[in-house]
């Protein structure tokens, strides 16, 4: 929109209520949950077996514990969205962020699988989602979080 007297152009204004995020329900977390678990499922069919959360030593938690310690430090989880501009220098490092975190979340993985060399097969050409689903779920089975959720 421009004005009459002023070429700059205006920018309209949202009311109050379009500026604030609407608080979901207990039943839109209950079904963002629900979706999100069968993407995680479908990401992660095939995998071989895995230590379970309820059976790590203290250096498996405590090396889970450190993924998402760096994850966080490095800025990893700073995007809300996962899209990249690769012509954008901000955009490339956030990339290469995303990007070593996703490695060190295979490499961890690899070392509580009950047969590495099948993890390691089954890992070859997986894609970050695959890594972060793999994340996300044990995240939620230790009780992690990434500080940027309420």
């Amino acid at each position: 929109m421009t004005n009459a007297t002023d070429t700059k152009p205006t920018r309209a204004r949202k009311a109050p209520s379009d500026r604030q995020a609407k608080t979901p329900t207990a039943a839109e977390i209950a079904e963002a949950k629900r979706a999100q678990d069968e993407i995680n499922a479908e990401l992660l069919a095939g995998m071989p077996e895995l230590r379970p959360a309820h059976r790590f030593r203290l250096a498996h938690r405590n090396a889970f514990h450190n993924l998402l310690l760096d994850a966080t430090a490095s800025g990893a989880f700073d995007r809300p969205e996962l899209d990249f501009d690769l012509a954008d220098p901000d955009d490339i490092a956030a990339f290469k962020k995303l990007q070593k975190f996703v490695e060190s979340i295979d490499v961890w993985a690899e070392s509580i699988a009950v047969d590495a060399s099948d993890y390691a097969e089954w890992s070859e050409g997986k894609t970050e989602d695959t890594f972060i689903a793999l994340f996300n779920v044990y995240r939620e089975a230790l009780g992690e979080s990434t500080g940027s959720e309420s």
